[in-house]
């Protein structure tokens, strides 16, 4: 059978189906639904503000009024619970015609206290205690004709194959394929809705780790010439800082060492909380590579960044030949850099992604080190060791991940770990501060610039959004102009241009400016010793990972450190968790709990991830059993000689050959 065969495709609606990578039945059937929409009425807590939906009279006629985003927002009366209360809606303009006074309607939004009013998303005009409506997210194909098709499919008796292992369906009760197709599409009530999701959930984490196992044993197919040097110019070296190694910094060094003398690539990832010391490990490891005679090339994400780590490295060895190669340099200095560089005059490069050019050639290079890189996914990885190939690899990354994520997320790494901070780091302190408190916090923060500190603001929008109620830059600029009158602002966002965002950074360092609103564009960032408040505004948007991050910009001196989280919302769990917990690994389990793993794998994957769930606690431990099957099947499946089509596809993708693993 072939689409075009199907009842209601005809050739317009198939050209739209191949648009969207729809071209057989077997695509039909397993492009799932993007998200459910449940819909249960509960009158009971209608003015609960919350958003859910409640029965209620319309007992006026609809006026439409013109929002400051020249967009159309209707507004009526209607009596919910016997009490009459505004409605607003924005809408197209049937509702004018259609909210007739006296007609029971349902509605869905939440009460509003404040303002006094309904905030409506959409309204019902049929009677439901319950419903389920589907979204495909196919703007240009109802929902309703990819429903119909996949009904006709399903009718002609069309089945496709089941490539879950049988013994794992059976073991946790998933459902054939064929049940979870029907119920995905034709959704009878909640609880088929979370029979799909268990299923869903369950194959998408299997498919994922068992991907990053076979992984991890192609790396074990490649090696190389292992690398010799003296420990003891190391060793003097770590004796001769001005501060001691913490032992978890040690022990890292004492791994990655070991990896250069092995005669396997190292690709190996140190995880450290904001301030733990990843840099100087990856300075450490860089010398026993330049040791054995090797070259070095340091990545960094930013011109600016690239700068204050060639600073640091020439403060360390001042013997060493060490460059940066950045675009702010003139052409003639970059040609000087390549030429002394492919003749092996240069030991260790620093510089931005530029170093991945074609025209940056190396003599004899045997170590890469990517800072900052928690979001280098899998793929990006792999075009990296290909294009240097049998060359070592270490990344280190700011972003704490739960151990039992990141073995299986970065599967094809080795993970080293410094959890311990040094004894000079303070805690940044944090509190959570509603806006009708910003008049009293701006009074804290003229106290922190005239003791000449400086201070970051966090502001989630570049631009005003229809769709986002949070402060946008301009906003942000007017209010600290206002509360902040002596103080130098500067302004920094995504959209910028690099030269721009690198001068005003480099402004920022310097102190002329004192007070800087900014994206998380800082997240990652340079050392600003004399910042020591971290203000985020709408806080209730990031997760905890990322304001850990953000606040860890601050209080990278000797000075107290303080954050202070901006709110209107009366209570969210994870700024609580933020004011009470400062270490970064307790904080990324709560965050694996909170928002789920997220795509480490560094693009989307293919098959059942189609349905937007949300991630909750129960996901975690479908995580551990999907992990622990997907190397039980893995190994039996190499060993056993197994036949499975998606396994095939997953070994052919990664370009593995089947062989027993190490």
């Amino acid at each position: 059978m072939e689409l075009k065969d199907i009842k209601n495709i005809g050739p317009v609606t198939l050209d739209r189906l191949n648009a969207h990578h729809i071209y057989t039945p077997k695509d039909l059937l397993l492009f799932f639904p993007k998200k459910y929409a449940i819909y249960q009425v509960d009158d009971t807590h209608a003015f609960s503000g919350e958003l859910l939906c409640f029965r209620a009279k319309v007992a006026s006629r609809p006026i439409w009024i013109k929002t400051r985003s020249r967009s159309k927002a209707f507004v009526f009366y209607a009596y919910v619970n016997q009490i009459k209360v505004k409605c607003v809606i924005f809408s197209g303009e049937y509702l004018r015609f259609k909210l007739q006074v006296g007609l029971p309607f349902i509605g869905y939004g939440k009460y509003k206290e404040k303002e006094k009013e309904f905030s409506l998303i959409t309204v019902f005009f049929e009677d439901f205690t319950s419903r389920i409506d589907l979204d495909y997210g196919l703007p240009d194909i109802k929902n309703k004709s990819i429903q119909n098709a996949i009904r006709n499919v399903l009718e002609s008796g069309y089945a496709i194959e089941d490539e879950l292992p049988l013994e794992f369906i059976v073991k946790y009760r998933l459902g054939s394929l064929e049940e979870i197709i029907r119920y995905a599409h034709f959704p009878k009530n909640v609880m088929d809705c979370e029979r799909v999701r268990r299923r869903i959930r369950y194959e998408d984490f299997f498919w994922y780790t068992l991907q990053l196992e076979a992984l991890k044993s192609l790396r074990g197919q490649e090696g190389k010439e292992p690398k010799t040097f003296d420990f003891l110019p190391i060793q003097q070296k770590i004796s001769s800082l001005p501060y001691p190694l913490t032992a978890d910094q040690k022990s890292v060094i004492h791994e990655c060492l070991e990896d250069l003398q092995s005669s396997k690539i190292m690709n190996r990832l140190v995880q450290g909380d904001v301030g733990s010391g990843k840099s100087i490990v990856a300075f450490i490891v860089a010398f026993g590579a330049i040791l054995s005679g090797y070259q070095v090339a340091f990545m960094a994400p930013t011109e600016i960044l690239a700068k204050q780590h060639f600073e640091t490295a020439k403060r360390l060895f001042p013997n060493l030949s060490i460059e940066v190669l950045v675009s702010s340099l003139k052409q003639k200095e970059k040609t000087d850099i390549l030429y002394r560089l492919l003749h092996g005059r240069i030991s260790l490069l620093i510089g931005t992604h530029a170093l991945l050019s074609d025209k940056v050639l190396f003599k004899e290079l045997g170590l890469v080190i990517i800072d900052e890189q928690h979001r280098f996914g899998v793929n990006q990885r792999q075009t990296l060791l290909k294009r240097f190939k049998n060359v070592d690899a270490l990344y280190l990354t700011a972003t704490p991940i739960p151990r039992t994520l990141g073995l299986t997320s970065f599967g094809d790494l080795d993970l080293s770990m410094i959890k311990t901070m040094p004894a000079n780091r303070k805690k940044v302190m944090t509190q959570i501060v509603s806006y009708d408190e910003l008049s009293r916090l701006s009074k804290t923060l003229e106290r922190h610039l005239a003791l000449g500190e400086q201070i970051y603001v966090v502001v989630p929008l570049i631009e005003e959004s229809e769709a986002l109620d949070f402060i946008d830059m301009n906003q942000a600029v007017e209010i600290f102009k206002e509360q902040l009158p002596q103080a130098k602002l500067g302004i920094l966002h995504g959209k910028m241009k690099a030269k721009d965002k690198d001068e005003v950074m480099t402004s920022f360092k310097n102190g002329t400016i004192d007070c800087l609103l900014s994206t998380t564009v800082i997240e990652v960032g340079v050392d600003v010793k004399n910042a020591t408040v971290m203000v985020i505004l709408d806080a209730e948007r990031y997760g905890l990972s990322q304001i850990h991050q953000l606040r860890g910009r601050v209080g990278r001196g000797e000075l107290q450190a303080y954050c202070y989280l901006v709110t209107d919302k009366a209570y969210v769990k994870r700024l609580d968790i933020l004011s009470q917990v400062y270490d970064g690994f307790t904080l990324a389990e709560e965050d694996f709990k909170l928002r789920g793993p997220g795509d480490y794998l560094g693009e989307a994957q293919s098959g059942f991830n189609s349905l937007n769930f949300d991630f909750d606690s129960k996901d975690i431990t479908i995580w551990k059993c999907a992990l622990e099957d997907s190397k039980k099947y893995l190994e039996e499946y190499v060993q056993a000689s197994l036949v499975n089509s998606k396994v095939e596809e997953i070994f052919s993708q990664i370009s593995y050959k089947k062989t027993k693993l190490n």
